[in-house]
């Protein structure tokens, strides 16, 4: 009776692992409680094999479990044999962990064996222990990767030597030193099996990261191509309609308005691509690069186009100044660019960084509304700011002069002439080592 009693829970055991391993949640009252009947019936059926067939019993136990356990959930065959083997595995195993221990709590408190007792206590103990095990955070949702085909190679490999041990271990004619070698061994491929288990969802979650990643910078190519195809569409069409209405300005004296409707509808499409298709380009410093796409919202919210181009590498020059100091820089001058061009009519900022002529440069031009003389003169001398009535306070220029004198950088500011759709100012530091501030008037002419 007390052999029963054991195969009932280990059957019983087995098939709530095997719905825990394959992440199966509910399958209704029905197959649960078929699932009890089940257990009771192969029970018996295995106490009645076990005078005849000793070793055969374990085999009957662990098809029909696999069978059984498939039907109800209607998985594959191959699937169904490697998740019976190693659900029979797990519980048996832990049911012989629990059995130990119990054995030995018994004979501590009693000082000799009762099979009844030691059965009673290790078969909560046993349930415990898995419990534990598909309570780990890493575990609790199964082995899914054992559906991927071959995956349940290795978890078989532990199971069947599980299975062996645990037909040998009840076997008399076998010393005890062996014995006992089989029940260290089982013990053994129980950690075996968590540690293949793990292992085995580390590479299917890092596989289903590498193709989420693939399919997310599939999506953002297909983006980027349909953008590419709407922006050539556009040009195709402009060049063609510029050309048309250049030559009738030419005929006229005169820019016709369609011109002006043709650069605001080409102004219209850049800036809804602007913030979701721009490639802002990589500056190796992480700090800059958040600043330079924080400026690229900002810019986008105002309606102001933005570009950047980086002139080589920028590494050497963000050292020189230092990291701080050169996010300064940027962060102040791109400000007050999208501050003075926020209430032009057309808007636009373009950044240049790089060499010229061997020289670093930081160039920032924009169709903002230009200085007024007066900030001109005092600007790093005191707090100037052409935005004071819009509360600005003039600080930003300050820290800027600051800077460029520690490093003898020049700033050069240059005025363009008023023209339709373009640049109004140019405000460049160049690291020459002049330390001058120079004001250009450029013409025309």
């Amino acid at each position: 009776m007390l052999q029963i009693i054991i195969w009932f829970f280990a059957i019983l055991f087995s098939l709530h692992i095997y719905l825990k391993i394959l992440n199966i949640a509910d399958i209704g009252f029905a197959k649960l409680i078929g699932g009890v009947l089940f257990s009771g019936g192969v029970s018996f059926g295995v106490y009645s094999l076990h005078t005849y067939m000793p070793f055969v019993k374990f085999i009957f136990m662990v098809l029909l479990i696999g069978a059984f356990a498939g039907f109800i959930t209607h998985t594959r065959l191959d699937l169904t044999l490697a998740g019976g083997i190693i659900s029979f595995g797990i519980s048996y195993g832990f049911g012989i962990i629990s059995t130990a221990i119990m054995q030995s709590f018994v004979y501590l408190i009693t000082g000799s064996d009762n099979d009844l007792i030691v059965t009673l206590l290790s078969v909560p103990l046993q349930f415990v222990f898995i419990t534990v095990l598909f309570s780990v955070t890493r575990l609790k949702k199964g082995i899914l990767f054992l559906k991927e085909k071959g995956a349940g190679v290795v978890g078989l490999i532990i199971s069947g030597i599980v299975f062996a041990s645990i037909i040998l271990i009840p076997n008399q004619n076998i010393p005890f030193e062996i014995r006992l070698i089989l029940v260290i061994s089982v013990i053994l491929c129980v950690a075996g099996i968590i540690v293949w288990w793990r292992r085995g969802l580390t590479k299917l979650y890092r596989e289903r990261i590498g193709e989420r990643a693939m399919n997310e910078l599939e999506a953002e190519n297909a983006k980027l191509r349909e953008s590419n195809e709407y922006l050539s569409t556009m040009t195709h069409r402009d060049s063609k309609l510029i050309a048309a209405l250049y030559d009738r300005s030419a005929a006229n004296g005169r820019l016709p308005q369609q011109i002006e409707e043709l650069m605001r509808d080409r102004m219209s499409v850049l800036l809804q691509s602007q913030q979701v298709y721009k490639a802002l380009p990589e500056t190796n410093n992480e700090l800059l690069d958040g600043v330079i796409s924080s400026m690229l919202t900002r810019a986008t919210e105002e309606g102001i186009q933005f570009d950047i181009t980086l002139i080589g590498g920028i590494s050497e020059l963000i050292e020189m100044v230092t990291p701080l100091k050169f996010n300064t820089l940027c962060a102040d001058l791109i400000e007050n660019a999208i501050i003075a061009t926020s209430y032009s009519e057309f808007k636009r900022i373009l950044i240049l960084i790089g060499s010229n002529d061997g020289i670093y440069e930081l160039t920032i031009s924009d169709s903002g509304i230009p200085f007024e003389k007066e900030t001109l003169t005092k600007l790093g001398q005191e707090r100037a700011s052409t935005h004071l009535d819009e509360g600005g306070s003039g600080i930003g220029y300050m820290e800027i002069f600051k800077i460029l004198r520690e490093h003898k950088a020049s700033l050069i500011i240059a005025e363009h002439p008023p023209k339709k759709f373009g640049f109004t100012k140019t405000v460049k530091v160049r690291f020459d080592g002049r330390d001058e501030y120079i004001v250009q008037e450029i013409t025309d002419g």
